[in-house]
């Protein structure tokens, strides 16, 4: 972690030192110093943080070195900002001078490069800097007395190689433990005790109780033999609101009459704090109790550590009217949760057999090398797989990472590191971690770093974590080739190092704007390498961003909903968007405002106009229009020669082009519409 922050604030002073503004504040020289300082400290890590983990008073030392480098940080995020305002007031006043054209406005043309107020942040700045100087002196004397030794991290990071996923999702060395959980779950050769019936799956952790949960999940004979599943990860603590919220939402996904699952918003709301509302809860656990009544229902609750029985006695009790058969399927660590649980099945997992953590292990580390190459390493290997103790994430996470190992040498290293010095049967999932951890480089170091701003069993899609790491400038740019690419494949490599378990991509959740109404500032059209923006948002007031904010965005990609074209009043402002050039768009969705009817000729006419002066790029596949009030649909309908789909929404127009001319239109190109639509479309137009 240290490592990661300290060469994110490397990178980042190496460019504050670049600015041209860095000689007006007059201190260069304690930039300088301060970049000076952290390269020497960053030779001093990678020793450091493997030494934390035995020695307290390093972890203490490099506590010091956070507060800093993010106290560091902060003071380059003020610059940053500083800087960023300077420039758009700048550009303001520049704006507002060619706009005056009396000679006397003329004389005033030179602007003070830096204003009064920008000088004295700067000394504030300064001031920061030489204080952070001062306490990095200190770190770096207090450093000399443990003796680092010195090294530079990896700053190279390998693409990732595409037939390295490997598959082992049969978990090995567990068949009879399958076979007979879901025998437990299909309710063969037993008797109904209690219903639901509860079964437990207790053991230490990396042992394979979720994954052995999700296979009989997953279980082609378990999906058919219940009405409903849910599953909910539970972990530590155990919040009641946040249990009842996941069981009730996925009950709702799955029930075919969606209309008796209506919850109020402000149920939700007050739902998911450590002390939930009651009467919302009650709420919940009663819709829960009506929808599960009479069918056969299956629960899983993954990773259950609360041991009180007063936290499950109302699931309890709105799960008990299921059908019998209905089954509640637990994974915790520990056996006392079993019992308070009700368990009439428990399943105590033991460690794997050394044969069959050698077979996970190899599968994953062997996997395309040459047979005289696999030789060669194989009496190593059987080494490192005793080091697993039968864990099989711990093999698993092993053989992820001795498959970038390729000499001897380094598998030898692996195996002498002092890592496995830890006794505790539990560590010895925490050692494999560990040297995975430290094999990565640092960009990728820096990147997996960040996702501890999750909060555990945290759902993000792969778009989602991707668009962070841009963001925060954790991507190390490579010449020729997209940043959003490279970040991609940090995202592969570090799955491929299993870093990462149990992820899916949701093709439609790529949007770094998820308020479709959000008021977007001025000098938004400043992101030229913005690669993704779901939603535009066009407010209508003079300080806020208009549409020509879009001009030089020609990197969007993907889908654009544009909302509020009924804000725009000047043709210009919407030819400034310059939607034609922005060739990577395959979906646009233009919204003008669903709830202002005015069908006077002058707004209808604006209208017209404004969607005249929105062409999209000609190889758009998916265009959407709604509350569009103009008369006539724009000529540039029939250039979009690649059209797929075609939505028009509440409209009221008089004249269409013919849009069955378009060569995708004899491929089954849909043209929905709605009730409200006032206009029906002429047949020949399809």
């Amino acid at each position: 972690m240290a490592w990661a922050l300290v060469s994110a604030i490397k990178d980042q002073l190496s460019s504050f030192i670049a600015s041209e503004f860095l000689s007006i504040a007059n201190f260069k020289g304690e930039v300088q110093k301060l970049e000076s300082k952290f390269h020497t400290i960053q030779a001093m890590l990678n020793d450091a943080e493997k030494r934390q983990v035995k020695e307290e008073a390093v972890k203490l030392w490099l506590d010091k070195l956070k507060d800093v480098s993010y106290q560091m940080d902060d003071v380059l995020d003020e610059w940053n900002t500083a800087m960023i305002k300077a420039e758009i007031e700048k550009q303001q006043k520049d704006d507002a001078e060619k706009a005056e054209t009396s000679s006397a406005a003329k004389k005033r043309k030179v602007w003070p490069l830096i204003s009064v107020p920008t000088l004295l942040q700067h000394r504030d700045i300064a001031h920061k800097i030489k204080e952070l100087n001062e306490k990095l002196d200190e770190i770096d004397r207090e450093g000399e007395v443990y003796t680092f030794a010195l090294t530079r991290g990896n700053e190279e990071v390998e693409r990732p190689r595409t037939t390295s996923f490997v598959d082992v999702s049969e978990i090995l060395g567990r068949d009879k433990v399958r076979d007979d959980l879901v025998s437990i779950l299909l309710g063969k050769g037993s008797e109904e005790v209690r219903n639901p019936h509860v079964i437990s799956l207790v053991g230490m952790g990396g042992i394979g109780k979720t994954t052995l949960a999700q296979l009989a999940y997953n279980d082609d004979e378990v999906k058919a033999h219940f009405e409903i599943k849910v599953w909910v990860c539970v972990s530590d603590p155990f919040n009641q609101g946040k249990v009842a919220k996941e069981i009730f939402e996925s009950i709702k996904f799955q029930s075919p009459n969606m209309t008796t699952l209506h919850i109020e918003t402000k149920i939700f709301e007050s739902i998911e704090s450590q002390s939930p509302n009651m009467t919302a809860l009650q709420t919940l656990l009663e819709a829960i109790c009506k929808q599960v009544e009479g069918k056969k229902f299956f629960l899983v609750l993954d990773d259950v550590w609360t041991e009180g029985s007063t936290m499950w006695e109302p699931f309890r009790l709105a799960l008990k009217y299921a059908a019998q058969g209905s089954r509640i399927l637990v994974t915790t660590r520990k056996s006392r949760v079993a019992e308070m649980m009700g368990s009439v099945s428990i399943i105590n997992l033991e460690v794997l057999s050394k044969e069959d953590c050698c077979l996970v292990f190899s599968k994953i580390a062997f996997f395309d090398r040459d047979p005289k190459q696999r030789e060669q390493l194989e009496d190593l290997g059987t080494q490192i797989v005793e080091k697993c103790k039968g864990l099989p994430l711990a093999a698993k996470t092993l053989g992820s990472l001795m498959q970038f190992k390729r000499s001897r040498e380094e598998w030898k290293s692996i195996l002498d590191n002092n890592f496995w010095e830890f006794e505790d049967v539990e560590r010895s999932l925490y050692a494999p971690l560990l040297l995975s951890y430290y094999d990565l480089s640092s960009p990728l170091r820096r990147c997996f770093s960040f996702c501890a701003v999750f909060p555990k069993d945290y759902v993000f899609s792969s778009d989602e974590l991707v668009f962070m790491w841009m963001s925060q400038g954790y991507i190390k740019p490579k010449a020729n080739m997209e940043i959003e690419i490279i970040a991609r494949e940090y995202f592969e490599n570090l799955a491929i190092r299993s870093f990462f378990q149990d992820f899916e991509k949701d093709e439609d959740d790529d949007q770094i704007i998820r308020d479709p109404n959000i008021n977007f500032p001025r000098g938004f059209g400043r992101l030229t390498s913005l690669r993704t923006l779901k939603y535009f948002h066009i407010n209508g007031e003079d300080d806020r961003c208009k549409l020509g904010e879009l001009r030089n965005l020609n990197h969007l990609k993907g889908t654009l909903q544009i909302n509020g074209l009924e804000n725009v009043v000047d043709q210009c402002e919407a030819t400034n968007a310059q939607l034609k050039k922005k060739i990577n768009l395959r979906t646009l969705k233009l919204l003008f405002h669903p709830n202002k009817w005015d069908f006077e000729e002058i707004t209808r006419g604006m209208d017209a106009l404004v969607l005249n002066a929105l062409e999209p790029p000609p190889n758009l596949e998916d265009l959407s229009i709604r509350y569009y009030k103009g008369p006539t649909m724009s000529p540039w309908m029939v250039s979009l020669t690649n059209l797929k789909n075609l939505n028009f929404e509440y409209l009221f127009i008089e004249h269409f082009p013919p849009l069955g001319k378009l060569p995708s239109g004899k491929n089954g190109m849909g043209l929905e519409e709605k009730k409200k639509k006032k206009k029906t479309v002429p047949e020949d137009l399809l």
